[in-house]
């Protein structure tokens, strides 16, 4: 079996996202023939991978949902409790995510294997996949442009292209009809933070959320050009209180229940807490986790115009 290159869809987080505007999607250019595609990868690399693979592997249940939403089906998935497509409730399972067990995947006879490069238990299998002269993709996930160069290639593979017309391009014009409507004349200020049972941390412009948020014409008061990521993202009472933001956005790992007691020993526990603006106008406010834990995929407009709502309840009623 021809071995496959990784392939890496990924879109800058340096400049592009955070100057402000966004960034209109540029389709990755795939060149069908008869049992192939081919298409540069975003290492600058021609990668070209066999259509209709039959027994797929997915390592990452969002790349799950995006092969079944390009019509595909696979054998094997890792363990997930949340967000696993009906039809592949029931199929073998090879570990977690975060430990993917390689006997069973071997066991599976797959002739396509899905990896999330940036998970580095996944990234450690690839070259036991090449010794065994098995195909894989190593792909990432970040953004929205991301989802729309993914499901090009996937429905490419599996020779549905009109699922890509409805599960891509149409969901864009939705989000672009949405973001047309967002008033210049406002910037609204957010704070973006993600809790768990264990930590809470402040989230920038360059994740899923903290995307949609900055092209729906919001400021991430975390955002500073002078300091390095791993520094924005603490959190820092002292900051919030300077900068005092007009919305306060919350995504929730876990059990919300414990997440909900972090965050109020971490954060609610300081007396400023309740003066601050988004607090006192009921603008402090916990995302639903199907939309804005996980990634929405096929449900992005729906993403969008929700926090649309949120931001601009008098045009978005």
């Amino acid at each position: 079996m021809k071995k496959i290159l990784a392939i890496i869809l990924m879109i800058s987080v340096a400049t592009g996202m955070f100057s402000g505007c966004s960034t209109p999607v540029e389709e990755v250019n795939v060149e069908t023939k008869a049992d192939t595609i081919t298409f540069v990868d975003g290492l600058g690399k021609t990668v070209s991978l066999k259509k209709n693979p039959q027994r797929v592997v997915s390592l990452y249940t969002s790349y799950l949902d995006l092969w079944y939403l390009a019509g595909g089906k696979a054998v094997g998935r890792v363990d997930s409790r949340e967000n696993v497509p009906e039809e592949a409730k029931n199929i073998d399972t090879v570990g977690s995510y975060t430990s993917p067990n390689m006997e069973k995947i071997l066991s599976l006879q797959p002739d396509l294997i899905l990896i999330n490069s940036t998970v580095n238990a996944q990234a450690a299998l690839i070259p036991m996949l090449e010794k065994s002269d098995i195909s894989y993709l190593a792909l990432e996930y970040n953004n929205f442009k991301d989802y729309i160069n993914m499901l090009k290639i996937f429905t490419e593979l599996t020779g549905r292209e009109d699922l890509y017309q409805r599960n891509a391009l149409d969901t864009k014009k939705k989000i672009d009809s949405i973001i047309e409507k967002i008033p210049q004349d406002r910037k609204p200020s957010i704070l973006l933070l993600q809790g768990s049972s264990k930590s809470v941390s402040v989230k920038l412009p360059n994740t899923t959320v903290g995307e949609m948020l900055q092209e729906l014409g919001t400021v991430n008061i975390a955002y500073d050009e002078s300091l390095k990521e791993e520094d924005m993202e603490v959190f820092s009472m002292e900051k919030v209180i300077e900068k005092d933001p007009d919305f306060i956005f919350v995504q929730t790992m876990g059990d919300v229940e414990e997440t909900t007691s972090r965050i109020k020993k971490d954060i609610e526990g300081n007396p400023a807490w309740g003066y601050l603006k988004a607090v006192k106008e009921g603008k402090y406010i916990f995302l639903p986790k199907d939309l804005f834990l996980f990634k929405p995929n096929e449900r992005y407009a729906e993403a969008y115009e929700t926090l649309a709502k949120m931001l601009y309840p008098d045009i978005f009623k």
